[in-house]
């Protein structure tokens, strides 16, 4: 008989109340999660993804013809001179040249920047990262060359 009363007097954990921390646990976990997400900061990747996703079969065609050059484009940066250097073979120089270079900034959509491409003589298109803050750049250079579509892009840390 006495240990049957102490049985009762220890057992006061049962699977009611196991059920009940459970289930309590489970919604603090769930609404810190949604806490959490709430709270991150986020920025759209591009503004028109809709227009770009459409388009993606020629982005793929360009860089087919890019990979088959004879002597790729370099994208290079240059801490010592303050630029960003994009530099094309003569081959392709040859003809004219027209494009844009866009430097993007993964972590802040809004610093993105673009410009029409103009490279000297020497095939040399040069960015200055005097106004660019420190960090990851990804730099996308879209051209055309005698009729022909290309696209080479590189990641830059500054």
């Amino acid at each position: 008989m006495n240990n049957s009363k102490k049985l009762k007097n220890t057992s006061k954990f049962n699977w009611g109340t196991g059920l009940a921390v459970v289930i309590t646990l489970f919604i603090l976990g769930t609404l810190g999660v949604v806490g959490f997400i709430i709270s991150l900061d986020f920025h759209m990747v591009t503004e028109n993804h809709y227009e770009k996703a459409v388009n993606y079969q020629e982005h793929i065609d360009r860089v087919k013809q890019t990979g088959v050059l004879d002597t790729p484009v370099e994208i290079v940066y240059r801490p010592g001179d303050g630029e960003i250097q994009v530099l094309f073979p003569y081959s392709l120089t040859e003809g004219k040249l027209n494009g844009v270079v866009e430097l993007y900034r993964p972590s802040d959509s809004s610093q993105d920047q673009r410009t029409e491409l103009s490279a000297d003589e020497q095939g040399i298109h040069r960015i200055s990262t005097q106004n660019l803050a420190a960090g990851k750049w990804l730099v996308k250079v879209t051209w055309t060359s005698e009729g022909r579509e290309y696209y080479q892009q590189k990641n830059v840390y500054l």
